[in-house]
């Protein structure tokens, strides 16, 4: 680029950042979103209208939170966000980003959505499921948080399918931290969940999910049905993995006392695989679980191997809830 046309071509650059900034509909209070648009949270909002402190139906929409707060008093069971597709047919890409929410009976629940992403979401405290996602395809939730609510962290239901959960916590909720009823062809990786108190992961009518390079540290990991039949580990590839071992594969699989299957596997190549797959139940095996604790990878001498997984161990939740679906 000439040195001339360097100036211009920044300015045009700033020019379109300005225009898009301008153009962002400021919220600061409960809303009905029904044109397409960027909105952007102005303030944190502690109020709610009918049906939701803030309801979208509508496609191509971005919710912009900037670090603000959606504050439910749960005086009324609603979600602080609600995201569902018009008569007839699916809302259609429809982003919320950097944004939290607690005290209502679902943080986020989208219902009949396709291309829906969450991003830096966080979702605490709330009367039932952190992030309830109910026939929705096509959808990423990455980066997001879902702890210490009273349902289940991140739920993917009634035929909730093509969709990725990655790089997000789901831990320390009275239930379970990630649920899959009746979904089929998702994935969660990368995700760290710990500390229910009832399932790690529970399934349900669930098949062809790829669920990897998770880390498991809850009294117990897993529950699934007689017939679903889930992928639980990817072919071995470079790291770091969740563990900070050198390659990822498996999932961590660890207990709140220290004695999970991968903490007491031994790993007698170095290689951050345990030397034994590891069966959860029938068709439902991971066939190249993580080597690790709970308090951070083991030590090994394989190249690449990081402490980048350094997660400290939490103590038995005393009482374990009933799963609920």
């Amino acid at each position: 680029m000439g040195t001339m046309n360097r100036p211009f071509f920044l300015l045009c650059i700033a020019l379109l950042a300005l225009a898009a900034a301008v153009s962002a509909v400021p919220v600061t209070g409960p809303i009905v979103i029904t044109a397409p648009g960027t909105y952007e949270l102005g303030a944190d909002i502690r109020d709610a209208g009918e049906n939701a402190a803030i309801e979208i139906r509508a496609s191509n929409v971005v919710l912009e939170g900037g670090g603000h707060a959606i504050i439910g008093d749960s005086a009324r069971e609603l979600p602080g966000i609600l995201v569902q597709g018009g008569t007839g047919a699916p809302a259609d890409r429809v982003e919320l980003r950097n944004l939290s929410l607690r005290g209502w009976q679902y943080g986020v629940h989208a219902i009949d959505v396709s291309g829906l992403v969450l991003d830096r979401v966080t979702a605490r405290e709330n009367g039932d499921h952190g992030l309830y996602l109910f026939s929705v395809t096509n959808s990423t939730v990455r980066n997001c948080t879902s702890v210490a609510n009273h349902g289940s962290g991140v739920v993917l239901s009634d035929v909730s399918q093509d969709n990725v959960v990655d790089s997000t916590v789901a831990s320390e909720n009275d239930h379970n931290g990630l649920m899959l009823i009746a979904s089929t062809r998702n994935r969660l990786l990368g995700n760290t969940v710990r500390g229910n108190g009832a399932y790690g992961i529970d399934g349900y009518l669930a098949r062809d999910n790829v669920i990897a390079d998770n880390l498991f540290i809850n009294a117990n990991n897993t529950h699934i049905e007689e017939f679903d039949r889930n992928t639980w580990s990817l072919t071995a590839s470079g790291g770091p993995n969740i563990a900070g071992g050198p390659r990822r594969g498996g999932n961590l699989w660890g207990q709140p006392d220290g004695k999970g299957f991968s903490e007491v596997t031994p790993d007698a190549n170095g290689d951050g695989f345990c030397d034994t797959p590891y069966t959860i139940g029938t068709g439902n095996v991971d066939e190249l679980p993580l080597k690790g604790t709970g308090t951070g990878p083991t030590a090994t001498t394989a190249p690449g191997f990081g402490g980048a997984g350094a997660f400290a161990a939490l103590a038995i939740l005393p009482l374990l809830r009933l799963r609920r679906r």
